[in-house]
């Protein structure tokens, strides 16, 4: 059966030009599309692009924000969309609009082809584009989109995605099973490859499992994402570290290798007296408690962290072991950084929802020493931060105001300043076909930035083993202005405020390690996906559409494209 659509007929002439017969193009209804972006990404003929409507700012009253200038208007019209803020390239407005329509299934399934791990992310993502979302800059308050995406995710419980197709021979190894690691495996999966997942834990995950706190991330949560990837046919090898004496078996046996091991290794204050007793790393703290281990590595003991607790460090790190901490029998936890204010860098509402738990900050001081006695931590002593500077690389550069010297008590002290890498990986020789994705290889520490990273070097493996170059649907998004009359005037839109996401009682919660955060309920949900206010749609180039109907019978909202007769040739 000929897969040529009836509405393209391609003629070639006698010297091989070709012409194409159209009898109907493509013609998207801007009221109707979700702007999900699928068409665009799936048309042959790259016709398709994404219009922006400008939304109005002259009338104060009609938003809690000030006015702007038409300028001002156009420039974010221009420049800023939810849809191109995600890192891994979803578009966040159509699986917004797809619950609001109430088609979960197509919401969830647009979602997962980009990102593997929806629900994950739905829970720890740190939202670049919330920050985005027009909404949240020009009227009032951004869409919650992560809250939506994991209300998809547990909406959708049973869903399992279509077996990925075999289609090479090539086989591929993926070394980690954190996020990058399972993006690149994910992405690899979808283009045809054999792949198998190394990890030398006997559970994958790697720091999802190992460091982010339960009460953020539960680990069944966890396991269920990767048995969805294992099920549609990715293969995981566990308990298998790659040291030097197993790479070039590696090497050997796969056509290429994808290094994906993380910053699993804490960094070190190396201060006077940072080998005391109870100076801990906070990887190795957040492993143990993972795992259930004594804080002394004595079986036997009662597992508990008594006392005051410091946490030196200023990001998510630090402050998802300041909450550990408290849940682990802390009686007064302290973060001490070196910054202050929105210097410090961890978001917002991680440090808020650590005050709210009784998590004392103290920014603005330098570590000088850990005191005690016998070996033993009792202090920790700091001094005001003078001249304090970050370079374009994050370098901080600062020193310590004299005369400001004194001890903060503490019976334990968890260090969270940095992760590294494994350098071991550094010695690999060029000639191997290795590729580095995640924390092994960026300064980006994020889980979805470790995932884009994952999705970028798939691509690149696959160009290698094809000899081709995919095009990344992300690199190819920009925007265009809409004409005026679909200008968006708030006034005539719904008067909704964010709905917030529903939280443990903080004086509860630091006595149990179940989530934090309760997530949305349908009617919260739905309510939340009606305030975004359809900034975006997709439209067709009628110069460039070769009338292949593509785009109509991949459309997820259904009814938002229509083929339109035609007797123009392109």
């Amino acid at each position: 059966m000929s897969m040529q659509p009836e509405s393209v007929t391609v003629k070639v002439d006698s010297g091989g030009k070709f012409s194409i017969e159209r009898t109907a193009i493509a013609r998207i209804n801007p009221k109707r599309c979700v702007n999900c972006g699928t068409c665009r990404e799936y048309c042959p003929a790259e016709a398709i692009h994404e219009q922006q409507r400008e939304i109005c700012r002259i009338c104060p009253d009609c938003t809690t924000k000030p006015a702007m200038t038409f300028d001002e208007m156009q420039n974010l019209t221009d420049h800023r969309a939810c849809t191109t803020a995600c890192p891994l390239g979803i578009s966040p407005q159509g699986y917004v609009n797809l619950i609001r329509k109430g088609n979960l299934e197509a919401a969830y399934k647009l979602v997962w082809e980009k990102n593997p791990l929806p629900s994950i992310c739905g829970r720890i993502c740190h939202h670049p584009c919330e920050q985005d979302c027009k909404r949240g800059i020009l009227v009032d308050e951004p869409i919650a989109i992560r809250g939506l995406k994991r209300f998809l995710a547990e909406a959708l419980p049973q869903w399992r995605p279509a077996p990925y197709p075999q289609v090479h021979e090539e086989c591929v190894a993926v070394i980690g099973s954190g996020p990058a690691g399972l993006t690149a495996a994910h992405y690899l999966a979808r283009c045809g490859y054999q792949v198998s997942v190394f990890d030398e834990a006997c559970e994958p995950g790697g720091m999802l499992m190992r460091g982010i706190p339960a009460f953020r991330l539960p680990r069944d949560v966890v396991r269920q994402e990767i048995e969805a990837l294992e099920e549609a046919g990715i293969t995981f090898r566990l308990g298998e570290k790659i040291g030097r004496s197993a790479v070039e078996g590696i090497m050997a046996e796969y056509d290429a290798v994808v290094v994906a091991t993380g910053a699993s290794l804490s960094k070190e204050l190396k201060i006077p007296g940072w080998r005391s007793e109870g100076v801990l790393l906070a990887i190795d703290f957040m492993e143990r408690v993972n795992h259930g281990q004594d804080i002394n590595r004595h079986p036997s003991q009662e597992f508990r962290v008594d006392g005051n607790v410091v946490v030196i460090g200023g990001g998510s790190v630090a402050f998802d072991t300041a909450r550990t901490a408290l849940r682990q029998g802390a009686g007064q936890v302290t973060v001490i950084c070196l910054e202050c204010g929105d210097e410090i860098p961890c978001h917002p509402w991680e440090m808020e929802e650590a005050r709210q738990e009784g998590v004392k900050v103290l920014p603005g001081l330098i570590p000088q020493r850990f005191t005690g006695v016998l070996s033993r931590v009792d202090g920790v002593e700091v001094c005001d931060v003078a001249d304090f500077h970050k370079d374009s690389n994050g370098c901080i550069r600062c020193s310590a105001k004299a005369g400001t010297e004194r001890i903060i008590p503490a019976d334990w002290v968890v260090v969270a300043i940095g992760q590294a890498a494994d350098a071991f990986w550094d010695t690999v020789p060029e000639e191997y076909k290795v590729f580095f994705a995640g924390d092994v290889s960026s300064q980006k520490c994020s889980v979805v930035d470790a995932m884009a990273s994952g999705k970028k070097i798939a691509l690149e493996v696959d160009a290698l083993l094809r000899g081709r170059t995919l095009k990344d649907a992300l690199a190819l998004r920009q925007l265009g202005r809409a004409p005026a009359e679909e200008k968006i005037y708030p006034a005539t839109r719904l008067k909704l405020e964010r709905r917030a996401m529903p939280l443990q009682d903080a004086g509860r919660r630091i006595h149990n390690n179940d989530e934090v955060e309760l997530g949305f309920k349908p009617d919260d949900a739905l309510a939340e996906s009606m305030r975004c206010l359809q900034c975006g749609y997709q439209e067709v180039d009628v110069q460039r559409c070769i009338g292949c109907g593509v785009c109509q019978r991949i459309c997820p909202a259904g009814d938002a494209i229509a083929m339109v007769a035609t007797d123009k040739e392109v």
